[in-house]
């Protein structure tokens, strides 16, 4: 969970630390439509993740050995 301290909305460098991958995966991944974004308000605005979807989308990959 997050503290009052951290931002929601993060960049997609900001995302991809966060989550562990390289920025190029992130954008691949919104492109899929695996991850949702906010987008900017130009052709060079940065897309905006919410740190709440990249938390569904970890969860969402977990997998377990039986």
């Amino acid at each position: 969970m997050n503290s009052s301290n951290t931002k929601r909305l993060l960049k997609v460098k900001q995302a991809a630390a966060y989550i562990g991958m390289s920025a190029w995966k992130i954008r691949k991944l919104i492109q899929q439509g695996l991850i949702p974004y906010i987008p900017g308000d130009g052709a060079t605005a940065p897309w905006l993740i919410d740190i709440r979807d990249l938390d569904a989308y970890i969860d969402s990959q977990k997998v377990c050995f039986r």
